[in-house]
């Protein structure tokens, strides 16, 4: 048997909250082998990321504090070696994969300057001009499109998913010992999300051993040696993944397992009258272009054209399923339809009267009846509110609160699953899973005709994003509510999109009832991302990795 590489002992692991003591981690210890990929799986706040992060001494202290235990790498304490010692190690020997990059990515500096940096601050013998020649080899490694000149872009200027496999590249691209990551493809589309798992699969097999952290479990099913179950701090269940998932003993993770959305599964009953003669928003031939220039004191300026030439309509309580990998222009088409991205050409309407174009006091009109659950929580909340203020802001500036603001907010809160009691606490002291309920229900506080919905579950563990999508399917039934619904996961968009748009390089490649477009794909690019959809239980799928 090989000696570990981490072995953590007994961690426990504290935060301060509110003048109370809140245990974060309990007494948990667990291995990871030389070339071993361990999952670690568990709803939101079940001290998931707080373990891992422990270990490179990443958890801000105050408020949080270790209280005991080891964290051995290769025989060497982590929580007592100095600093100097820590930061040789951080990037070199262990990465971090952060679960939402707009935060771990500097917004000052393009994004090949930051990878480059990686590499010069542990490899000062090489030249800057190969640390930039190897960031733009990796930047490709992880499917940016034409990496040489995306090298110079900013974060800002990317989308979601590709930001994230910036940060897949910057904790591959040192070749580290061992890598944490945490939600690596929760971003990501299933085709990209395939081509992650080959590059994570050659490290492996290079010795590189990963600590998976994650709430998809057909990703655990197909990536990971062994899965870590946790829950309220503690470890509740281990073993081997195939194990594991065909007999749990835990009656909390078998609640996980009955959980995970499938494409076999039955769609949620609509009341979505596909006969409705007259949608609530309307798109016709419209096009969305960003501005790239080429150098510094360039002239002439490259547009990338982010949407082109689209068309769609969306009918009263429709949910309309929106699909395509990572920079096909999803998230710039909800943006455009909102007003929040200046278009270049086409035509929106919002209940038959036409809304491109309007200026901030024609949009201030209609902006409580069309809102938005953006993709990254923790940029879209305003770090200097509470949680009571986030929720209650656009009730009290648009006249509609009801009562007094902290029961406003109690409820919102518990109708997305978190405690009433956390309203005084902000952004930055929950989870990301966490901060993206509480979007969602600052969403869907304003009682909107029309919410776009970008990726708003995929950083949700199962047994909540069941009760999000839930709560959005009974918002739309009390309210009349339409959505566009944006997302990655073909299993989510079937269980509850009437109909779904696939788009590819900025537009509209199929589209159709759900159902029928995923039983009877017409096109080759719908058939490959329903291809590389993960399956729990699918051997045919695991084997492909462990063959």
């Amino acid at each position: 048997m090989a000696e570990p590489l981490l072995s953590v002992k007994r961690l426990s692991v504290s935060f301060r909250l509110e003048g109370k003591e809140v245990e974060a981690v309990k007494d948990v210890s667990f291995e990871i082998k030389p070339g071993e990929i361990v999952g670690m799986v568990g709803e939101s706040g079940s001290g998931k990321s707080v373990s891992a992060m422990s270990s490179l001494r990443l958890v801000p202290c105050p408020p949080g504090q270790v209280e005991s235990g080891e964290v051995l790498l290769e025989g060497r304490n982590i929580l007592e070696l100095p600093l100097e010692e820590l930061r040789a190690i951080r990037g070199k020997e262990i990465s971090v994969i952060f679960q939402e990059p707009m935060t771990a990515l500097s917004p000052l500096h393009p994004v090949g300057y930051q990878l480059a940096e990686a590499i010069l601050v542990h490899e000062p013998r090489v030249s800057k001009l190969d640390a930039w020649g190897r960031a733009v080899e990796w930047l490709e490694k992880v499917g940016i499109p034409d990496p040489e000149e995306r090298a110079k872009a900013f974060p800002f200027q990317f989308s979601g998913g590709m930001r994230q496999r910036v940060m897949i590249a910057m904790a591959l691209i040192q070749k580290p010992k061992l890598i944490i990551a945490d939600e690596p493809t929760t971003a990501l589309d299933v085709t990209l999300q395939a081509q992650i798992f080959e590059l994570i699969l050659e490290m492996k097999a290079a010795d590189t051993s990963i600590l998976f952290i994650t709430h998809d479990m057909g990703v655990i099913w197909e990536l990971a040696d062994r899965v870590l179950v946790m829950k309220d701090g503690e470890i509740v269940e281990r073993g081997e993944v195939e194990l594991l998932f065909n007999s749990p003993q835990d009656p909390y993770t078998q609640k996980l397992l009955s959980a995970v959305p499938r494409l076999t599964d039955e769609p949620l009953t609509s009341s979505f009258d596909p006969d409705v003669d007259k949608p609530i928003i309307k798109v016709e031939n419209l096009s969305t272009w960003f501005p790239v220039k080429r150098g510094v004191l360039a002239k002439t300026v490259d547009w990338v054209k982010a949407v082109e030439d689209v068309s769609i309509d969306i009918y009263p309580r429709e949910c309309l399923g929106l699909v395509g990998e990572s920079g096909s222009g999803k998230t710039t088409l909800g943006r455009s339809i909102l007003g929040l991205e200046k278009t270049r050409s086409g035509s929106i309407s919002f209940e038959g009267a036409e809304i491109r174009g309007r200026n901030y006091h024609g949009m201030r009109r209609i902006r409580k009846d069309l809102q938005m659950i953006f993709q990254d929580p923790f940029s879209s909340l305003n770090p200097r509110l509470t949680i009571q203020e986030i929720l209650t802001e656009g009730l009290i500036e648009h006249d509609l609160l009801e009562g007094n603001a902290p029961e406003v907010a109690a409820y919102w809160l518990k109708e997305v699953g978190l405690p009433s009691d956390v309203i005084n606490r902000y952004p930055h002291e929950f989870s990301g899973g966490q901060r993206q309920r509480i979007c969602v229900a600052r969403a869907v506080a304003m009682r909107p005709k029309f919410v776009v919905c970008d990726e708003a579950v995929s950083a949700l563990d199962v047994t909540i994003q069941a009760q999000v999508i839930d709560l959005l399917m009974e918002l739309r039934e009390k309210f009349g509510l339409s959505y566009l619904f944006i997302s990655h996961d073909l299993s989510v968009v079937k269980r509850i999109c009437d109909r779904t748009v696939v788009m590819r390089h900025g537009q509209v490649e199929e589209a159709g009832p759900t159902q029928d477009l995923i039983e009877n794909p017409q096109t080759e690019y719908t058939k490959k991302l329903i291809s590389a959809v993960p399956i729990p239980g699918d051997l045919s799928k695991r084997a492909r990795n462990y063959s």
